[in-house]
């Protein structure tokens, strides 16, 4: 059973380790065994498996204008990471004190203070410490000074290319969820609240939950889409319109889902986590409301038979 930690100023030590670092955005397929590598080395050492990462992008603290859309919220990243088996998820919390510390402060007072490593596994990319001066050469140096083994674990390639969070969010934002659910091992997911409509679907007969993501949410390009959903503690199959849809140009831009077989009350206030399966079209004008109810049931047909 992984442990879920925070990261804390005088927390006690969790003993001898080998860790992974990374701020793992996505869990994607190469963040997956880079920790299953972590997992392995630490079972065949017989100390524990730590897996080190934050608490959002170090990118929103840093330079939160130029931070980049997220593929994971934090609650979903510790969760699939948890799932890889490590003996235990640290979640350090990012602010301006983390940011400003040189290399060799991270090693010591975050690294060192959590446990007492072995060997550390890192992405041959990996970055650390203030203005990300700290790179694999540098953390093999302090390595040897604090009696530890670095190790650089290469980038995954997947169809010719390495698999990063970069690639991923390129997909997402063209609206390719297929592809980048392969990179990702499973579908690209955006968590957010239902928030308050016109209420348009419910008078097509094709009631929808409108999600309001969080700012920095990795969100699909404009169209429709076959998703499942996720509320309540339940998963649903979902057909997903994201964007304005051209025929309500006042609507708000939103995710709207709707939740196939749902036999549910309001969703108003709810959280609902929706994992993008494949894109059918892009948004279109229609030039009545029964073309559009006509193109709704014929896309949700469609979605049914995506889901199976």
């Amino acid at each position: 059973m992984t442990r879920t930690l925070t990261f804390e100023r005088g927390m006690e030590s969790l003993g001898a380790a080998v860790a992974c670092i990374g701020v793992f955005d996505g869990v994607h397929l190469g963040h997956q065994a880079l920790v299953r590598e972590t997992v392995d080395c630490a079972r065949d050492s017989l100390v524990a498996s730590v897996v080190i990462t934050f608490d959002r992008d170090p990118d929103r603290v840093v330079v939160p204008d130029r931070a980049a859309p997220q593929l994971l919220e934090v609650q979903d990243k510790i969760a699939f990471l948890a799932e890889l088996g490590a003996d235990v998820v640290l979640v350090v919390p990012f602010d301006t004190s983390v940011a400003m510390m040189p290399p060799e402060a991270f090693v010591s007072d975050i690294l060192l203070a959590s446990c007492a490593p072995a060997a550390v596994i890192v992405g041959r990319d990996f970055r650390f410490g203030r203005n990300a001066k700290g790179d694999v050469a540098a953390l093999t140096t302090l390595g040897r000074q604090h009696g530890f083994l670095a190790s650089a674990f290469d980038l995954l390639e997947i169809a010719g290319a390495p698999v990063t969070s970069t690639r991923i969010r390129s997909l997402v934002a063209s609206g390719d969820v297929a592809s980048a659910g392969v990179l990702l091992g499973r579908p690209h997911r955006v968590r957010g609240r239902s928030v308050v409509g016109r209420g348009e679907g419910a008078a097509l007969g094709v009631p929808t939950a409108n999600v309001r993501p969080h700012t920095y949410a990795a969100v699909p390009a404009d169209g429709v889409y076959a998703a499942r959903a996720t509320v309540r503690g339940r998963t649903y199959g979902a057909g997903v319109s994201v964007g304005k849809p051209p025929t309500f140009p006042e609507a708000l831009d939103a995710i709207e889902v709707h939740l196939l077989d749902f036999l549910g009350d309001d969703l108003h206030g709810e959280e609902i986590a929706v994992d993008f399966v494949e894109r059918l079209r892009a948004q279109r004008r229609f030039d009545s409301a029964a073309e559009l109810a006509g193109a709704i049931q014929a896309d949700l047909a469609t979605i049914r038979e995506i889901l199976g």
